[in-house]
Formats: structure tokens, C-alpha cells, sequence
């Protein structure tokens, strides 16, 4: 009897990792995902053949991984495969290797179940791993695992070849899953798994593709060929879209379409000063933190680095590089961002960051309110001290600010620039060259902003993180979905601690420029530059699409609506607001799909 599916319109809501609309049918695409694996005991006599046999797997997945890299270079691009060079050295890891071979030999027991024990153990760790960029690898894990299951059972891994247009949708991507796409026919991802750092994500927003990632059980319900909405720009997902729905849609991606905003700019327009339709000058700058981000700070035009999360170089490796390998990879990045400057972030490590690791803190109670960022580095003077040097000597080629990041109060400040100042004595004692560098503090917790015009006295600028800025003044962890509903960027004390912070740096005469995920926003950007903001630093991909808005804008007009949305009482009002005051104003820049959607707690 067959079972009648349920085609009625249903949503989604999961994370927007990378922007943009499309509908289309969908392509359901297993990544190989977790299959049956079975214990089989072996005979004495067949212990040392399964161990050759193991072996040649290990061989065999090593040559489709090089093949997979140069494919992947072929049609991502090389930044893209880098990936595949964690899984050859995973897979040519030796205690890796002789782990298996150890529960072969000792429990005389097939390839396949050794396999799953040690990558089981492996898998284990990750899990225990708060930081969401390390957790994340753990699909590497299982990328490498899979792939040598595949050689061990003598199958070869098919290219999925398309034919025609179709938008992407798996429980999770693997790395070499994407490699096998033919991307001239995907039109978009959708995934039950994975955040802003995974795979699928950094390959999105790298090949310009909408993508939604963390929609749970969607995978489950959808269907090859299923009709289906992608609205990445409202991290939503919608499986037989309603007559009225795709009106709704078409309607919305021709007005976009049409709009003068939605022509690409030419390299040049990008590099060009960029002013306010009102005459006022707005300076747009990259965050960056991997690799594969590097080349975007140029082809997007951004000036300069506004921040580099310089705890990347300890997270894909897990241990501390050492003072020369820090100085080369500030002077690479230096390069890069050029005469426009690049700003390195003090290791932001510890509470939930790194944990697992050989640089964990060790557990703690309440770890976003515990020893972390500046406090952890202040008490691990090695840790700080190489970083300093390696920066000092890299700003001698080219120029490259410091920031400390959550910074509460003054005397965070004052330690941190005794360790610089004290580490430039201890270069220009070693005949060592150090150059120039601005020290800033990163205003992210409420008691930085209560004293923000005494800090504005002790450093040489201000980067405000949103993002923790929002966390700490309204008391939500971020990465806790049982309180989403209410974490509001436009949350008025939220505004009220951005215009306090930003009057301060103006009053000191220090510069200041915001650099959390509210800058990458085109309304939350012009929400930003009404209340005083001048330099907004996101990430690359987002720069083309705020600077048409910053060059479409009225300042005074933002402004005003500033100025009304501090006098609101609750974030409800600011977002319709914004709505209304900035959407009703210039449609054109502001399309519903990247105005602030409406959200409700629980």
C-alpha cells in the first residue's frame, strides 16, 4: 500500500552561510553518511593478510584524494583545495595508521571494525570540543573514515554528474562530496548540519552559491525533485512552496533585480572612495580568519583588514606556532591588506574556545565569563609575549595595528602595553627590528562601555564586537538555541552602548570602526553610520552589497532613524522601525530578504 505524502507548503528555518535566493527542484545527495559496520572475528592465519589488506585501503584512498585536489583546484579554485591536504596527512598519520593495525592484531578482527573503533575514539574527542571551528572538523574525520571504508569494500566513488539546474540538499557535506559536484549545475546548498566555519559554507559563500546549513530534520522530508524555495538572505527553507509564495518570490527577485543596486561593480568601483550620497566619507575593511578568505580582502575590494582572528593559527593545528612562523603569516597578511593596514586580534582564546586542546584552560563553571581572551593571555605571559614579538617584527614591513580583545577595563589596557612596550626593548636588545604599532581595545562587554571615554585616553582606537557586545549587554549565549529568540542586535541598550562607545572614540579624537557581524548587514550598516560609525570592517563577501547601500544613502536620513530607534523600547519597535524608516525610504536598497526579520522568543 503506498503512503500518500504530505505536499502541503512547509518552512524551515536554519543558518545563512552565505546570501542570496533561488528556486528550483531539489537533488537529495548522500554524503555516504554512517553505514552498518560489523565485527568479523578473523583466524590466526588471517590477521597478517588483513593487515596488507588495510594497507593497500590506506594506498588506495590516498590516490583519490590527489586526484580529488586536483579536481577541487580545477573547478573550486586552489583555495579551496587546501582541504584535502588535512585529510592526506590524516590519512598518512602513522598512530593513526598503526591504532588500526593495533585492533586488527589484537582482537583478529576485520579492517572495517578496526576502522570504526579508532575513528570512534577520535570522533569522541570532538564532540567534547566547544569551539565551533574544531568541532567542525570533525567531518574531516568522518570525510577520511568514509573514503577508507569505500577502498576497503573495492567500490570507486562516482562523480554525481547533473544535467540540469538543482538545488543541493544532504544531512551533511562532506569535503570531497563537493569536490565531486558538477557546480555549473547547482543553484544552491541546504544541509540539516553545519555552521558558519563548516565546509559547505566556506565553499558557498567562496562560489557565490545561496546557502543554508542547520535546518535539522529537512533532509528527512525532502525528495529529488521536490519544488522548493531558498531564501539564504532569511536563513529559510520552503519545501512545495504555495502559489502565493513563489508570486511573492518572483516578485521580489525582479524588483531586486531591477534595482540599480543589484548591477556588480567593476573592480575599480570597488577600490574608489566610497561617500555617502550626502558627501560623507565611509571606509569599508575585511574580517578574516581562514585561509581561504585571504584572497578575498583584494577581489572585493575591501581597504585593508580590520580584523584578523589571529586564534585561526592555533585552532587547525591545536599547539602554539612559534615566533617565527607567527611573523611570517602577519607579514603575508600584511601584503595583502597593504598600505591600507591590517589589524591583528590578540589570541581571543579560552572559556569555550579551544577547549580539548593543549592550550585549554580546563573546565570551567561559566566559561564565556571566565578566563578568556585578554585575561587568558595575561596569564600565560609566554603565549602573549611570542604573539607580541611576531607582530612587532612584522610591523616593520608594512603597517599592522594591535587590538586586546574584551577588554573591561582600563587596567586590561595598561598590562597588555607593558608587555608590548616591554617586549620592543627586549627586539631592539637582540639587534632586532620592531616596528610601529597602534594598540586598540575591542569594546564588547558593558562595563568597556561605561568607561569608554577613560579607555579612549589609553588606547589609539576602538573595534567594536557586536557580537559579543549583544551577548554580554542583554546576558544571551549566542550559541545556545533556547535563548535565539533573544538575542536582537537592534535591541535599543544594544544601540545605546554602540552610540556611547563611538561618541567617546570621536571626543578622545581616536578612530573607531565596528567589526561585528552587524557591519556585514546592509540595514543594520546604515542603522551603524546614523549612530556615528564611519569605518565598518565584515566579512569580504559582504562588502560589495553594504558599500552600494552606504553610496545609495542619505546620511542625515540614517540619522534620524537612529535617532528614533534609540527612543524605542524594545527591539520589537527598532526592527520595524528600520523597516519602515530605511525599506519604505529606499526600497531598492534595502529588499525585504536582508531588512531584519521578525523573530519571537521560545
Amino acid at each position: 500500500m503506498s503512503v500518500k505524502r504530505d505536499r502541503s507548503e512547509r518552512r524551515w528555518r536554519g543558518v545563512a552561510v552565505s546570501d542570496g535566493a533561488v528556486s528550483g527542484r531539489l537533488l537529495r545527495v548522500h554524503s555516504g553518511g554512517r553505514t552498518s559496520i560489523y565485527r568479523v572475528k578473523l583466524e590466526d592465519g588471517e590477521v597478517a593478510r588483513e593487515v596488507r589488506r588495510y594497507g593497500a585501503a590506506v594506498r588506495l584512498a590516498r590516490r583519490q584524494l590527489l586526484a580529488l585536489k586536483k579536481r577541487a583546484a580545477r573547478t573550486l579554485g586552489e583555495e579551496h583545495a587546501y582541504i584535502f591536504d588535512a585529510h592526506l596527512l590524516m590519512l598518512e598519520d602513522r598512530k593513526l595508521n598503526d591504532d588500526v593495525e593495533a585492533v586488527i592484531r589484537s582482537e583478529s578482527v576485520n579492517s572495517e571494525w578496526a576502522v570504526k573503533v579508532v575513528t570512534d575514539r577520535i570522533l569522541a574527542v570532538y564532540e567534547e570540543i566547544k569551539d565551533d571551528y574544531l568541532r567542525e572538523r570533525s567531518s574531516d574525520v568522518e570525510d577520511v573514515t568514509r573514503r577508507l571504508l569505500v577502498a576497503l569494500s573495492g567500490e570507486s566513488m562516482l562523480g554525481r554528474r547533473l544535467t540540469e539546474d538543482a538545488v543541493v540538499v544532504a544531512e551533511e557535506l562532506m569535503p570531497s562530496t563537493l569536490a565531486e559536484l558538477d557546480f555549473t549545475h547547482i543553484k544552491a546548498f541546504a544541509t540539516d548540519v553545519g555552521g558558519w566555519t563548516s565546509h559547505t559554507a566556506i565553499i558557498a559563500r567562496g562560489l557565490g552559491i545561496p546557502a543554508v546549513v542547520g535546518l535539522r530534520d529537512f533532509y528527512r522530508a525532502a525528495r529529488t525533485g521536490d519544488p522548493v524555495v531558498i531564501d539564504a538572505g532569511r536563513g529559510e527553507v520552503t519545501l512545495h512552496p504555495a502559489h502565493e509564495t513563489l508570486e511573492r518570490f518572483a516578485r521580489e527577485r525582479r524588483v531586486a533585480k531591477e534595482a540599480p543596486a543589484a548591477r556588480a561593480a567593476t573592480a575599480a568601483e570597488l577600490r574608489a572612495p566610497l561617500k555617502t550620497r550626502d558627501g560623507v566619507e565611509v571606509t569599508l575593511r575585511a574580517n578574516v580568519e581562514l585561509p581561504v578568505e585571504y584572497d578575498w580582502v583584494n577581489r572585493y575590494g575591501a581597504h585593508g583588514i580590520g580584523l584578523f582572528r589571529s586564534e585561526f593559527l592555533l585552532s587547525h593545528r591545536g599547539s602554539v606556532p612559534n615566533e617565527d612562523e607567527q611573523r611570517e603569516a602577519y607579514e603575508a597578511l600584511s601584503r595583502i591588506a597593504g598600505e591600507d593596514g591590517l589589524t591583528v586580534r590578540l589570541f581571543d582564546m579560552g572559556g569555550d574556545k579551544l577547549t580539548g586542546s593543549r592550550l585549554d584552560a580546563g573546565e570551567e563553571r561559566n566559561p564565556a565569563l571566565g578566563l578568556r581572551a585578554i585575561r587568558f593571555c595575561l596569564q600565560r605571559p609566554d603565549l602573549l609575549r611570542t604573539q607580541v614579538r611576531a607582530v612587532l617584527r612584522a610591523a616593520a614591513r608594512g603597517p599592522i595595528d594591535l587590538v586586546i580583545p574584551m577588554v573591561s577595563d582600563v587596567t586590561d589596557v595598561r598590562r597588555a602595553r607593558e608587555v608590548i612596550e616591554d617586549e620592543r626593548a627586549r627586539l631592539g636588545g637582540e639587534g632586532k627590528k620592531a616596528g610601529p604599532v597602534r594598540v586598540g581595545a575591542m569594546i564588547e562587554v558593558p562595563s568597556a562601555v561605561l568607561v569608554a571615554e577613560k579607555l579612549a585616553r589609553e588606547v589609539d582606537f576602538f573595534s567594536l564586537g557586536t557580537n559579543d557586545l549583544v551577548q554580554y549587554t542583554l546576558a544571551v549565549d549566542r550559541g545556545n538555541d533556547e535563548v535565539a529568540g533573544w538575542f536582537r542586535s537592534l535591541h535599543p541598550a544594544v544601540l545605546i552602548c554602540i552610540r556611547r562607545a563611538l561618541e567617546a572614540a570621536a571626543a578622545a579624537g581616536i578612530r573607531s570602526v565596528v567589526c561585528g557581524e552587524m557591519a556585514a548587514s546592509p540595514a543594520y550598516a546604515a542603522v551603524l553610520l546614523g549612530l556615528g560609525a564611519r569605518e565598518l570592517s565584515m566579512a569580504p563577501t559582504a562588502i560589495p552589497r553594504v558599500r552600494r547601500t552606504v553610496a545609495g544613502l542619505e546620511l542625515g536620513e540614517a540619522e534620524r532613524v537612529a535617532k528614533e530607534c534609540l527612543e524605542c523600547a524594545t527591539a520589537d519597535e527598532v526592527e520595524e522601525l528600520v523597516r519602515v524608516g530605511l525599506g519604505g525610504r529606499w526600497p531598492n536598497l534595502f529588499p525585504k530578504e536582508i531588512l531584519p526579520p521578525p523573530k519571537t522568543k521560545g
